[in-house]
């Protein structure tokens, strides 16, 4: 016999449902356990594919013994899992640059679980003078993308990375950059020449053309940027986390033919949707070996 008392009202099986699927996330990063974002896809990624989102760390760590003060600019720290990845291995200070509005409560919780020295700059990277409307923007909340939403009549102002570090100068050396924000890595690397110049940092940034059609030669273009001003090695993962190879700067002709993979990808059929590029200057070239030995596993 059904008993009527354990059948629930619709309006409550929807509440139900709702707090369900809205209870927060969590991931265990070290010895960090950081909440997600509702709509993250974290969790399941590192459960398919176990060195989703690690180079990054065992990178930080190889840095860490070359520069013992080493500092680190995550440019797109959505919720802060990032910062927690560099800082598994040690508290390496750590500026977190993210603007999306839906994001940020979720970084300050986290922040105050990594310790200190990371530090939150509330902004969206980009040319000083453009807005963006946020109304227009794409996945708010997860991975928030501008492409469709800069619009002169925008009420969020982008601001150049070198304003952001005039604000945040303990940063200004810093040996580790990284860039992830969902169509923009490839201006924002350009854009932040004078920085990178002075530098020199390692620079970790996301290798996905297909963001910006408007764009079709944007990904090469910041390589060959980084190239004339003195990169000289560059190591490409899958989005996956697996190492793919390592390319040396005089061999542009195999940066052409990887772009030209991404895109027989997402015209034919995708195995792999984006690169994530760790990109060395001549005067860290050395680190070379002990970053492939570290993320080649």
């Amino acid at each position: 016999m059904i008993r009527l008392t354990h059948i629930l009202h619709p309006a409550r099986s929807a509440r139900l449902l709702y707090r369900r699927l809205w209870k927060p996330k969590y991931a265990q990063i070290g010895r960090y356990r950081i909440r997600l974002g509702a709509n993250s896809h974290w969790l399941g990624y590192r459960r398919s594919f176990h060195l989703y989102d690690t180079a990054l760390g065992q990178i930080a760590c190889v840095l860490k013994a070359k520069y013992p003060a080493l500092h680190a600019i995550d440019i797109g720290a959505n919720a802060g899992d990032t910062a927690a990845v560099i800082r598994e291995s040690a508290e390496i200070p750590v500026l977190c640059i993210e603007g999306d509005p839906v994001m940020l409560p979720v970084l300050k919780e986290n922040v105050a679980r990594l310790g200190p020295g990371v530090v939150i700059e509330p902004s969206f990277v980009g040319p000083d003078g453009k807005t963006a409307n946020l109304d227009l923007a794409d996945d708010l909340g997860r991975n928030a993308s501008l492409v469709q939403a800069i619009d002169a009549g925008g009420s969020v102002k982008l601001r150049e990375l070198r304003a952001i570090l005039a604000d945040h100068p303990e940063f200004g050396g810093a040996k580790l950059l990284k860039t992830d924000t969902e169509g923009f890595d490839f201006d924002i690397i350009r854009q932040s020449l004078e920085f990178i110049q002075q530098s020199k940092p390692v620079i970790f940034f996301e290798y996905d053309p297909h963001l910006r059609p408007d764009q079709p030669g944007g990904g090469l273009e910041a390589i060959q940027a980084l190239v004339d001003v003195g990169y000289s090695d560059f190591i490409y993962y899958d989005n996956f986390g697996n190492f793919l190879l390592h390319c040396d700067a005089s061999n542009l002709n195999i940066f052409s033919d990887l772009d030209k993979y991404l895109s027989s990808n997402r015209r034919h059929g995708v195995a792999v949707f984006y690169f994530d590029i760790c990109a060395l200057h001549k005067e860290d070239a050395e680190l070379l070996p002990k970053i492939r030995s570290s993320t080649q596993r």
